[in-house]
């Protein structure tokens, strides 16, 4: 599979989007439903199905939609948790109901986030270039590339997930070399708590991810409202935090393939 079949897949015929308004809650909430309640019930009881799906933690998140843009229909979504000095919560959800332990040193240079409510329907449209595991395998790329994108809106010091071992591999082959910080907890079934330094994510991701997030930021610069109002909502953000007004400076003088390690520089993070 070549990659510019991933990317023209990923930035042509599905596109990704942050969650903002109540319609695309409802498509997180529905996508959840259908994946991800279906997976933890067979886990443990939930009582709280409406809680379970979306959440005070939701309102301290970064939230991606991925739409099948033929049909305009929301097939995948991801969450990036964050901490910084005015969150409610301080705790990572992998240490609040994971039960993560001894990850302090990890955790007590703020801001910090954590990718986790990764979810993709099980029925999607056939593709005629991708096999059904080619096309899902590339699609989570897909999602797990806002990690790539949303560090660069906000300047997170480490970056945890807690995952099983088959997307641990997906995201390897890509470059993003999270390394285990514990043992392996038993949260809605065995899976091991890892984390990436920002420094080493931006330096080590392979050319797709490069490329995807390159292509989505500049997409976001070419229309920041949106953006901005969702800073400007969210009582845990604000506007001088994400250097957006930079961000776009930036895209605008060096073009959409300015390299990440000057964007970084660039931002001073």
């Amino acid at each position: 599979m070549f990659k510019q079949e991933i990317f023209h897949l990923l930035t042509q015929e599905y596109s990704l989007k942050l969650a903002t308004k109540e319609d695309d809650f409802d498509s997180v909430k529905s996508i959840r439903k259908e994946i991800l309640l279906a997976k933890y019930q067979s886990k443990m009881l939930i009582e709280d199905e409406e809680k379970f799906l979306f959440n005070e933690d939701d309102e301290q998140s970064f939230i991606y939609l991925l739409r099948h843009n033929k049909t305009q229909r929301d097939v995948g979504t991801i969450r990036l948790f964050f901490v910084n000095p005015k969150t409610p919560c301080q705790e990572l959800p992998m240490q609040k109901y994971g039960n993560v332990k001894n990850i302090t040193e990890h955790t007590e240079t703020l801001p910090i986030c954590e990718v986790s409510r990764l979810a993709l329907l099980n029925t999607l449209p056939e593709h005629p270039s991708f096999s059904a595991l080619q096309l899902r395998t590339s699609l989570t790329i897909g999602l797990m590339s806002t990690i790539g994108i949303n560090i660069f809106l906000y300047p997170y010091k480490n970056v945890f997930s807690i995952m099983d071992p088959s997307l641990h591999r997906i995201l390897r082959r890509q470059g993003i070399n999270f390394e285990a910080i514990g043992e392996a907890v038993d949260y809605y079934g065995m899976a091991v708590p890892y984390a990436i330094e920002r420094r080493k994510l931006i330096q080590e991701s392979k050319e797709i991810l490069t490329k995807l997030t390159q292509y989505y930021l500049n997409k976001i610069t070419e229309n920041p409202k949106c953006l901005y109002e969702f800073i400007q909502n969210n009582p845990y953000l604000n506007h001088d935090e994400t250097k957006l007004d930079k961000i776009c400076h930036c895209f605008k003088q060096h073009g959409e393939s300015i390299p990440l390690s000057l964007l970084s520089k660039q931002l001073e993070y």
